[in-house]
């Protein structure tokens, strides 16, 4: 794949394609469980999720309000989030705090060490986590997320120029 042409949006796009292609990957290759680091990857990918389109799009991250609606829409039954009283577009600020300060803790319920719940806090050493998600519901809620934003990035686009038109 070449050069960027919109960089933002084709980091965010092609973040997306990357997990899908792996979680392909694996499935076509039957690779065993041990072997299979589809958490791994989509915690590193936060950074073209999250990171990125905090620092460069700010204003174009959607800022609804994390209403129980909104939270089913993206697919999260069992993950814990703030509630109305805070906005996507905060929690996705939070979090990106968390991942560039790597107060990010994956957490195994039972003795398989299975990646059960990613907890996103404040700081590291804090005991209290603002956001967990059932690791199930993270890759669901990343893409819902990621849908609005390259929407609103698309807007803010506009039509395509062609350059002889100039």
């Amino acid at each position: 794949m070449g050069n960027y042409s919109d960089f933002e949006t084709e980091f965010v796009q092609r973040t997306l394609a990357l997990i899908d292609q792996y979680n392909e990957m694996i499935a076509v290759e039957g690779k065993p469980f041990r072997e299979q680091y589809n958490y791994t990857l989509t915690l590193n990918c936060l950074l073209g999720l999250i990171v990125l389109p905090k620092e460069r799009v700010l204003s174009l991250v959607p800022a609804d309000r994390l209403t129980q609606q909104l939270k089913t829409s993206m697919g999260l039954q069992e993950s814990q989030l703030p509630g109305p009283e805070k906005t996507l577009r905060e929690l996705i600020q939070k979090m990106r705090n968390s991942v560039a300060h790597f107060s990010v803790q994956v957490v195994s319920v039972s003795n398989e060490r299975l990646v059960d719940l990613i907890a996103f806090r404040d700081d590291p050493k804090d005991e209290n986590a603002y956001a967990i998600f059932s690791a199930q519901e993270l890759l669901p809620f990343l893409k819902y997320y990621a849908s609005l934003l390259l929407d609103n990035m698309a807007r803010r686009r506009g039509p395509a120029v062609n350059v002889s038109d100039l």
